[in-house]
């Protein structure tokens, strides 16, 4: 239901309306707009028009709205269908999940920081390992390597997200004297204007290190 001025806010009107889906999806729509910071209890009830205390009729606090919203998340990821090869395999997974999570960036800080996690993704997770074993990776090398190619996902997101050509740090780097540091004002000049456009190019490049390296 249309809120006032026209304004598109979902209202609740009537009881029993109000359901653990209307509350996710309202949570979801700051959080894409306005980052994960700004989905709080209270905003999320102003949204729906209710008072802060009927959300906790369908969710238990803020941190299993988070994990609901975690699950749609996971939901949505396009998971590809299995390849024998393991470098097609990982390459479609991890291109997935990033695909999800670059629309959902807010979701990488409370799976990064928080520990937090969906389910969902215990299958896409398990899909990887398989993938490494067949690689002939095993033991702590096979974990080790499965971590590191999360990092890189979760890692890319992080900075290309945050990335602004206007922030101090951008500003600092591009100002650095080039007589002095040479290979940074080098650098400088062939930056790219979208980082996020590098991410399956360096896939492939950790997945050459991955599936050729001595390093079992």
């Amino acid at each position: 239901v249309a809120g006032p001025a026209g304004r598109g806010r979902p209202m609740r009107k009537g009881r029993g309306l109000l359901d653990r889906q209307a509350i996710v999806a309202a949570a979801l729509a700051v959080a894409r707009t306005e980052g994960l910071s700004a989905v709080t209890m209270r905003r999320i009830a102003d949204e729906l028009g209710c008072g802060p205390m009927s959300l906790y009729r369908h969710v238990a606090d803020r941190d299993a709205l988070v994990l609901e919203m975690l699950d749609v998340v996971a939901a949505g990821i396009d998971v590809p269908p299995p390849a024998s090869d393991p470098r097609e395999e990982l390459t479609g997974l991890l291109t997935a999940v990033h695909a999800a999570l670059a629309v959902d960036h807010w979701a990488v800080l409370p799976l990064v920081a928080e520990g937090l996690a969906s389910p969902r993704i215990l299958p896409v997770i398990d899909r990887v390992l398989s993938a490494l074993t067949r690689s002939g990776l095993t033991g702590q090398s096979r974990l080790a390597v499965h971590r590191m190619l999360w990092q890189y996902v979760y890692g890319e997101l992080l900075w290309t997200h945050h990335d602004r050509p206007d922030s101090y740090g951008k500003r600092m780097v591009r100002g650095a004297p080039a007589d002095s540091f040479p290979a940074l004002a080098d650098a400088m000049r062939s930056e790219s204007a979208h980082p996020a456009e590098n991410f399956t190019e360096n896939l492939q490049r950790l997945l050459d290190g991955v599936l050729g390296g001595p390093n079992r």
